[in-house]
């Protein structure tokens, strides 16, 4: 099996792969087109070519699209993780053809992706699961939750301010104004920092249909964007009548945000539902006449792993107040570089560290899923200590893992 980057001459390969894994009703021979990528997407692939005797390293030019057998790709993302702004892969496109499928493969791929990553001195990794167990096994671990709300367009009357301002049809031209509202909006840890061509190609384009964009303006304050929705309107199968489907609703202040469920129920008289998506504690109950009439569903979202300890621990920040050196015995399964015990200085804010023996006593034991949860912010030591996921024999240390990773309550809203 050869690891390489798929080149542009495989691509028709690379999304065969793809339409099969997550198209199988257009079969395998699907021959749709993909829509365009973003540049900072990143494909990658396994090929399992017909091994010649000629031991030239030229031979690689004779790789073939049907050589094929695993493929997937990674995003170059910037995410806000404690107090700064860090280097995120943003692994996606992981399919394989059936008769690649029960051999390993994937984890082959995956590790040969990670490395790849840690040479590149990217510390952290993220993903939408299509299965939470398959990618547990491979480090990663849930690190935000979404909150999926469906309320008809008539119960969010009393949630409506008078008429004021105006809406006003945006395209793909329009994506600095949509950016700086988005930056007054996403404040969360793990949010991602978008390029224009993620503007184009992904938040205001799509698979299937391409959603439409509406922003709000207030007259008093000049022609800036005080918010924006971007929704879809779909016909499911399984609802009766239409559904307003907001993928993105964004707002600077309150007011944008009651002018933008004003916008949503102005289509009343074409939509059945509408439903919105936003971070676990995301609720409607306070400002609905009927708070009963919001169902209101918690969904897990996706899933994170470091790919190297050490980088990933010294490029964080810590609290300015917290003075403290721990040994941590992390256990990683598929990344054998993190695997075993480092020493973790914390002080001034700034944390160092190095390796140490295996037979150093060690203070904290985890599995790298638990320090993934525990550096990014999603899960407090206090919470990772009861799900079983650390072991932490004294207070003192407890004490002092809290003090270093206080909870940041991250939330990733970018699907890729």
């Amino acid at each position: 099996m050869r690891y390489r980057e798929v080149p542009d001459e495989h691509e028709d390969g690379f999304n065969d792969v793809l339409a099969y894994a997550f198209v199988p009703e257009r079969g395998p021979d699907d021959e749709s087109t993909a829509p365009d990528r973003p540049a900072t997407f990143h494909p990658r692939g396994l090929y399992d070519p017909v091994e010649s005797a000629d031991p030239d390293p030229a031979a690689d030019r004779e790789l073939e699209p049907d050589d094929l057998s695993v493929v997937c790709g990674y995003y170059d993302f910037s995410a806000r993780i404690r107090g700064g702004v860090r280097d995120v892969a943003g692994v996606s496109a992981v399919a394989s053809p059936p008769e690649a499928r029960r051999r390993g493969l994937v984890r082959t791929l995956l590790g040969r992706l990670h490395r790849e990553l840690r040479d590149d001195g990217v510390a952290f990794a993220a993903l939408w699961p299509f299965k939470y167990s398959f990618y547990r096994q491979l480090g990663y671990e849930r690190i935000c939750d979404h909150t999926r709300i469906v309320v008809s367009p008539d119960a969010l009357t009393d949630a409506c301010p008078a008429p004021d301002g105006s809406f006003e049809r945006l395209d793909e031209d329009d994506w600095p104004r949509l950016d700086a509202v988005y930056n007054q909006w996403a404040k969360d840890a793990f949010r991602l920092d978008r390029s224009e061509d993620w503007w184009r190609l992904r938040t205001l384009q799509s698979w299937d249909t391409d959603p439409y964009a509406y922003g709000w303006t207030d007259g008093d304050r000049g022609d800036d964007l005080r918010g924006y929705v971007v929704y879809t309107v779909v016909d499911e199968d399984d609802a009766d009548g239409k559904t307003m489907d907001v993928t993105e609703f964004a707002h600077a202040d309150r007011e944008a945000r009651g002018h933008l469920l004003r916008f949503c129920r102005n289509h009343d008289s074409q939509v059945e539902r509408i439903r919105l998506t936003g971070p676990a504690d995301a609720r409607l109950f306070d400002e609905l006449g009927d708070p009963r009439a919001a169902e209101t569903e918690i969904r897990p979202g996706p899933m994170a792993r470091v790919v190297d300890v050490e980088a990933a621990l010294e490029a964080v920040a810590y609290p300015e107040d917290v003075e403290t050196t721990l040994v941590l015995d992390v256990d990683d399964g598929t990344c054998g570089w993190n695997d075993g015990r480092v020493r973790l200085r914390v002080a001034d804010g700034r944390g160092t560290v190095e390796r140490v023996a295996a037979d150093t006593d060690a203070e904290v034991t985890l599995d790298i899923g638990a320090l993934s949860r525990l550096v990014v912010g999603s899960h407090a030591i206090d919470r990772l200590i009861q799900l079983g996921a650390v072991g932490v024999e004294r207070a003192a240390v407890r004490t002092a893992l809290a003090d270093a990773f206080p909870p940041t309550d991250p939330f990733l809203r970018e699907r890729f």
